[in-house]
């Protein structure tokens, strides 16, 4: 999928999302394989992509009316500090939901007029210099599906630690069926286990961290290595 398949401008981005040989950098002293999928991405001034400068939050007044305002609204995101890091990890997703002028529903819906689901991911920087994502999201609650919030992503990167600045963001659609790529991801990385605090009996849905190896998220985030945005 191209920006102009989601009703914006062409940028570098798409030139790498159309290469098809996954390229092969070491994270956690393993060598791995970047995923390629189609997604779309704000443009990068550098890859890997450096910690934008920051800047004040500009939400919009209203809810977006369509996916290109959506997108245009998690642009205004980037570089935005969500502050401390030892807070609770939901309060970054109600945060960034607010920012981007969507209202909290608190369903089994997507997020964003029950059409895109937006799910904060904490990344940093491996010791080789690319960037990882650090943990599993959660996606959602055992006892509702997460495959509805799955269909259509607007994955946030967020730096883990320090004031959480804003990294930059990921959309990917599903179609749903579970023989291409994207299918076989999260048929292979989607999984339940304890959701909450010591003691806690609750169980969730989550991604693990290795789909955004594979999905094309982490490709966004670093670009081909060896090779110029």
């Amino acid at each position: 999928m191209s920006r102009e398949d989601a009703g914006r401008g062409g940028g570098a981005g798409d030139q790498r999302l159309a290469l098809i040989q996954p390229t092969p950098i070491l994270l956690r002293g393993r060598l791995v394989h970047q995923g390629a999928l189609p997604g779309v991405e704000p443009p990068a001034s550098a890859l890997p992509r450096p910690v934008p400068s920051a800047v004040a939050p500009a939400p919009p007044p209203d809810e977006p009316d369509n996916l290109e305002d959506l997108l245009a609204a998690a642009d205004r995101l980037l570089g935005v500090r969500l502050g401390d890091a030892g807070r609770d990890k939901g309060a970054f997703g109600v945060q960034v939901a607010t920012l981007l002028g969507v209202a909290e529903r608190g369903a089994a819906e997507p997020d964003w007029r029950g059409e895109v689901e937006i799910k904060t991911v904490p990344v940093v920087i491996d010791r080789a210099g690319w960037w990882r994502v650090k943990e599993d999201p959660a996606v959602s609650m055992a006892d509702a599906s997460p495959l509805a919030k799955l269909r259509r992503v607007l994955w946030v990167a967020r730096v883990a630690g320090g004031d959480s600045p804003i990294l930059s963001w990921w959309f990917q659609e599903w179609d749903g069926g579970w023989d291409g790529a994207l299918g076989r991801l999260l048929a292979r990385d989607l999984h339940t286990r304890p959701k909450g605090g010591a003691g806690s009996t609750s169980r969730g849905w989550y991604l693990h961290k290795r789909f955004f190896t594979a999905s094309g998220f982490l490709r966004s985030l670093n670009g081909s290595a060896g090779a110029d945005p």
